[in-house]
């Protein structure tokens, strides 16, 4: 449903209400697919609008973050930059949205699935296509549909009648199928909704019962309550979908509600990329577990046959029976043909014509030696084949049961030495496990804490992401702490966090401490600074109790209770 008409209704206004009268300051793409538009509010606070036109991705939205990469971007529609947004709005016919900018200038993103792309446009030609713009520059930009959504809508909500012409005489699957046709603003989803809730009201289905339905959803398009929900996809996996309405169609594990359709769209973009980003990382995972037991298995085999091959007992019987036929060995002989009295029979014993009888005995002792050692070096190395490709076979077994990514971040933990061993993570990333003390303080907040004044300055300045929440008592020497968060933390992860930052502070033994709380991006190393010292450029301070829940573990995340 983020591509539903009245979601980008609702976007518009919020976008409308926050950045009409402020200016553009670039564009730019740092992502396959993904237009960055940077702006400045007429208060001057900076945002971006992030617009990803993947089909499975598609997605509108603006943050604050505003941090442009160094490396592997590209500036775009540079004619917008500096320009004064003097109107948002959104198409009465179409899933258009139109930013009207000084200079008779216009920014348009046309949000159409597969044909999704944005336009800069000049008195209705095309200067620029974020997607092949060679097929479109310099092309007039003008809208095909001519039908207005809303108040079509309206009419049918509003007109029993009319509803029950445009739909009379048509079987459920050809009025599922018919009803996105019709109602201008619906969608798939809405059409399966709307029946759904009208076989609720009415088991065997009427245009009456359908119609009461339709009107309900309608209503709540118009007053839109933004959720994303939390359910499984037709394979079982985990999947997300985004709606404005309380949707009652198909089973969902959770639902989380937002006050704006904004913050919602963007939590379900970050949790497509992490679906995205998990489902990559889970299947090279897999793939190189695959790849390693094979290349174990047949490790396992080439040992397996060199055990086999043990010749010690050979040489050294050999040694022997030299030993015995001593008065029979003469220098310059090739070889020797004696009766074997270990196992019966005789056999041929090859010589080195320029050593002595006794030094050739001595050689096949020396052999038998250097035989036994190696067997024992290769009996090892089999124990130890056998012991990894276990290890391996477990582990994959285990990958193959995991379909979410909390699974997979749990499981990861765990096994982290074992995959280190095995060269299936870089050194940095199992450091990362054990450099700091962490705290889970919810599904989605995660607290990391550091131990001393160099590890401090490693999470600020190397872990830390500009948009993380940087903690420390206020005054007094202690520990520098970052919270990491899917989205915005919650007023008790906030103190909770402050609580902890106190905790591992000088002021720990204080009834109440105040805690600087500000994001990574205001905080900064002076020059010629002792190491872990600090600037902030900008803070809040929360005052609280200094106060630990559980004890911290060196090794090991913390939950608190």
């Amino acid at each position: 449903m983020i591509r539903n008409y009245f979601a980008l209704y609702e976007l518009v206004r919020e976008m409308s209400e926050r950045f009409t009268g402020g200016y553009i300051f670039e564009c730019f793409s740092q992502e396959k697919g993904e237009l960055r538009i940077s702006l400045f509010t007429e208060s001057k606070e900076g945002f971006t609008i992030v617009g990803k036109t993947d089909e499975t991705r598609l997605a509108l939205y603006y943050t604050k973050e505003i941090a442009r990469r160094r490396r592997n971007t590209a500036t775009l529609m540079r004619e917008t930059n500096e320009r004064r947004i003097k109107h948002i709005r959104i198409s009465d016919f179409d899933r258009i949205i139109y930013f009207e900018l000084e200079g008779d200038l216009q920014l348009v993103f046309q949000l159409f699935s597969a044909n999704t792309n944005f336009f800069l446009v000049k008195e209705g030609i095309i200067l620029e296509a974020f997607k092949k713009n060679d097929e479109h520059a310099g092309k007039a930009f003008a809208e095909t549909a001519t039908v207005p959504i809303v108040q079509t809508l309206e009419r049918y909500v509003q007109q029993e009648t009319l509803f029950e012409e445009a739909f009379a005489g048509l079987s459920e699957k050809e009025l599922q199928k018919k009803l996105p046709q019709v109602l201008k603003g619906f969608d798939a989803t809405l059409a399966r909704e709307a029946m759904f809730r009208a076989k609720e009201k009415s088991p065997s289905l009427t245009l009456h019962s359908l119609h009461e339905a339709v009107s309900e959803i309608f209503y709540e398009l118009i007053s839109p309550e933004p959720k994303v929900y939390k359910g499984k996809s037709d394979k079982g996996e985990v999947a997300y979908w985004f709606s404005i309405i309380q949707e009652r169609h198909r089973a969902f594990e959770s639902v989380e509600s937002f006050e704006s359709v904004n913050e919602a769209m963007k939590f379900y973009s970050f949790k497509l990329h992490q679906l995205e980003h998990f489902g990559k990382e889970l299947k090279t995972l897999r793939s190189q577990l695959e790849r390693l037991i094979e290349k174990t298995t047949t490790q396992l085999r080439a040992l397996e046959a060199q055990a086999e091959k043990n010749r010690a007992k050979e040489y050294e019987q050999c040694g022997q029976l030299l030993i015995a036929n001593l008065h029979r060995l003469e220098k310059g002989m090739n070889e020797i043909t004696v009766e074997n009295f270990f196992c019966g029979g005789s056999m041929v014993i090859p010589l080195d014509s320029k050593k002595t009888p006794y030094q050739n005995a001595e050689i096949y002792f020396e052999k038998a030696k250097r035989s036994r050692a190696s067997a024992e070096i290769a009996q090892q190395r089999l124990e130890s084949a056998r012991e990894n490709l276990s290890l391996q076979q477990r582990l994959l077994a285990e990958l193959l049961e995991i379909k979410e990514q909390k699974a997979f971040e749990h499981w990861r933990k765990e096994n982290l030495a074992v995959l280190r061993r095995f060269l299936l993570v870089s050194k940095e990333e199992a450091e990362k496990q054990t450099l700091f003390r962490r705290f889970q303080l919810s599904p989605n907040a995660e607290l990391w804490v550091g131990k001393n004044a160099k590890n401090n300055e490693l999470l600020t300045f190397k872990y830390a992401r500009p948009n993380d929440l940087w903690l420390h008592a206020r005054g007094v020497s202690g520990s520098h702490c970052i919270l990491k968060s899917s989205k915005p933390p919650t007023k008790d992860e906030l103190e909770r966090a402050a609580s902890i930052a106190a905790y591992y502070s000088a002021a720990k033994g204080s009834e109440l401490v105040p805690v600087i709380c500000t994001p990574k991006k205001y905080v900064r190393k002076a020059k010629g600074a002792e190491v872990g010292a600090v600037i902030v450029e900008r803070e809040e301070v929360l005052l609280v109790k200094p106060e630990l829940c559980i004890e911290a573990s060196e090794d090991e995340s913390e939950k608190i209770s």
